[in-house]
């Protein structure tokens, strides 16, 4: 039979879109992995610290950075890849990596300075409250928008706030668009851009990484920028140079 006619046989792109669409709802699912800073530790000499790490971090790590003899790191109880979790000579500066969870002990053995910088990684939609500036008697809502998608589905809420003093801010809330890493958040002067082309041809100002591909965030503007000049938020993929989905602001 010829393409596209109608014998009643099955399409034979009929499954290939199915699981197509299929990829994309999981990917929607699920949030990009990003690092979220759990504490920072400094001292002189050896130390004992308790750090707890979520039951749901995929794995965490210990950015650690030293300056006089040598500096070991281990953790009670001993991690699956075993103790020492970092040894390294002073001065100098390393990165550990561990997948146990719950309340661990870092034991930091050295004799001089040192500073270390614990972060988790985490799927889960990023929940930051309003900034306190948002809720303060003077700040004002100037412009508000829903995300739509371009290359790839969008949804959620964008509000540009005016703070005290004549800053800008801006706050998504239940934002999601497709997991992946290496987005960026544009302001844009476009109205409301409808392809990559248009996006990318328009005026923009490339503010920030997107902190999280799902979930509540909230984002200060350099000062000197202008409401006016916003007129939608558009959301970048950098390595293959898409835009994903945007919110026109009004």
């Amino acid at each position: 039979s010829s393409c596209g006619s109608d014998d009643g046989s099955p399409d034979p792109f009929t499954k290939v879109e199915q699981r197509q669409g299929a990829r994309q709802a999981r990917a929607e699912a699920t949030v990009a992995p990003r690092w979220e800073r759990v504490t920072s530790l400094r001292g002189f000499g050896g130390a004992d610290h308790t750090v707890r790490i979520s039951r749901k971090a995929v794995q965490w790590r210990v950015r650690w950075r030293c300056t006089l003899g040598a500096f070991v790191l281990r953790l009670t109880p001993p991690p699956r890849e075993g103790n020492p979790l970092a040894r390294g000579s002073c001065p100098g500066k390393g990165t550990a990596l561990a997948i146990d969870t719950g309340t661990l002990r870092l034991g930091v053995r050295t004799v001089g300075l040192w500073r270390a910088t614990v972060e988790q990684q985490v799927t889960e939609p990023l929940a930051e409250p309003p900034l306190p500036a948002m809720k303060a008697k003077r700040a004002r809502v100037l412009a508000s928008g829903r995300f739509y998608g371009i290359e790839r589905r969008g949804r959620g809420k964008a509000d540009l706030y005016r703070l005290r003093g004549g800053r800008l801010a801006l706050r998504f809330e239940e934002f999601k668009t497709s997991a992946n890493t290496d987005l960026f958040v544009w302001l844009s002067r476009a109205s409301r851009p409808r392809t990559t082309k248009q996006a990318l041809r328009s005026r923009h100002d490339e503010l920030t990484p997107l902190k999280s591909t799902g979930g509540d965030q909230n984002y200060l503007l350099p000062r000197g920028v202008r409401a006016k000049s916003v007129r939608s938020i558009v959301i970048w993929c950098k390595p293959v140079r898409i835009a994903y989905t945007a919110a026109m602001l009004r």
